[in-house]
């Protein structure tokens, strides 16, 4: 369970029916070459999204570990989720620090 120092994102906690869900994001292995020097810097973005109303409900990310394609993040997150109406959603992307904006890895 969280720690009063670990933030808790999504529900408040007098939902009904809520769970506390803890993720944790390890590692990637053998991401895609997205520099130039064939290397990236990826970071992992965790969305979570209440399905029935295809609607973003909370937004957090790792750490941008630089210059790898095998990156270690070893760090967790917490989503208070109602199962049944909920669905997270992780996708790693690559800082790009030449061009504004953000591409998939």
């Amino acid at each position: 369970m969280a720690t009063n120092f670990e933030p808790i994102y999504g529900l408040s906690e007098d939902e009904n029916e809520s769970r506390v869900l803890r993720v944790k994001v390890i590692a990637g292995i053998d991401l895609a070459k997205k520099d130039i020097i064939g290397a990236s810097d990826p970071y992992v973005k965790l969305s979570l999204y209440v399905a029935s109303e295809n609607r973003e409900l909370a937004l957090v990310q790792t750490k941008t570990i630089k210059k790898t394609l095998n990156p270690k993040w070893n760090e967790e997150f917490y989503f208070r989720v109602c199962p049944q109406n909920h669905r997270l959603m992780l996708e790693v992307f690559d800082e790009n620090r030449l061009v504004s904006g953000r591409h998939f890895v």
